[in-house]
């Protein structure tokens, strides 16, 4: 296909030209036809195309090596003729033989950098994502040791399809709260009365913290104005528990709840 392009022409005022002549003196670009079915460009359509990024092919230390060994080859037996081929190209008198350097230029061995592939992007992404260290994680040790540069975490994280079939269901960071939330105050709350080791009866907390049936702790203050526990003084102060209260009502209504059909 060839492009070329034509000088725009005025259309001159005559009676005498064609609505055909006037139309033709418009076109301003004519293509003409190679007359061919084959597509412009490369035949493979640039499947095969090569990219040079380093060195020219015929000036890498392959070829450099390659015109050394066939310089070698033309120079066997031969006397000294005294002329400098270059600092690659001195004549060598011992071929070697069965090494690295007899070989250099054939199947995978070569001497000196590497020729870059043609067809072949090599493209390494390490699979660390979200930068969690993979050896640390599956097998508790990692050779990098401190100097390494990702997260050392054996946790457990979701996949993003675990993520996905629980947004479907409804059930992603519904109990997110419950997660996060910190029980030690709970933990700290007894389960019996210290002093007569039954369950509690209009439970009530001391400023040291420790709780008693009511009845329990104003007898004791009859005896001793001092913890039961702690040997700490009260001053006869006792507040109502009412966190313990909460929790005690919470735990029988669980009990009184009755049996779901589900569950028969």
């Amino acid at each position: 296909m060839v492009q070329k392009s034509k000088k725009v022409e005025k259309d001159a005022v005559s009676s005498s030209d064609s609505e055909e002549e006037k139309e033709d003196k418009k076109i301003t670009v004519a293509y003409k036809s190679t007359r061919s079915a084959k597509p412009q460009g490369p035949e493979d359509m640039g499947a095969t195309a090569t990219y040079q990024l380093d060195t020219e092919k015929d000036n890498d230390a392959q070829a450099i090596f390659e015109r050394s060994q066939k310089i070698q080859e033309e120079l066997t037996g031969k006397e000294d003729d005294k002329i400098y081929r270059g600092i690659n190209n001195y004549q060598k008198f011992i071929k070697p033989k069965d090494t690295t350097m007899g070989n250099a230029s054939s199947g995978m061995v070569r001497k000196g950098p590497i020729r870059a592939p043609d067809h072949l992007r090599a493209t390494v992404r390490w699979d660390y994502q979200p930068d969690i260290c993979k050896d640390y994680k599956e097998t508790g040790f990692c050779g990098f040791g401190d100097s390494c540069k990702f997260l050392h975490d054996r946790s457990d994280y979701k996949h993003g399809w675990q993520i996905e079939r629980e947004l479907e269901e409804g059930r992603y960071g519904a109990n997110d709260e419950e997660n996060y939330e910190v029980s030690s105050d709970e933990e700290d709350m007894p389960f019996k009365c210290f002093i007569c080791r039954e369950s509690f009866k209009n439970p009530i907390i001391t400023k040291c913290r420790h709780y008693f049936c009511e009845t329990c702790a104003l007898q004791h203050y009859r005896k001793s104005k001092r913890c039961y526990v702690c040997n700490t003084q009260t001053n006869g102060v006792f507040n109502p528990a009412k966190e313990l209260m909460a929790k005690m009502e919470k735990q029988n209504a669980a009990t009184d709840q009755p049996p779901s059909d589900e569950e028969d």
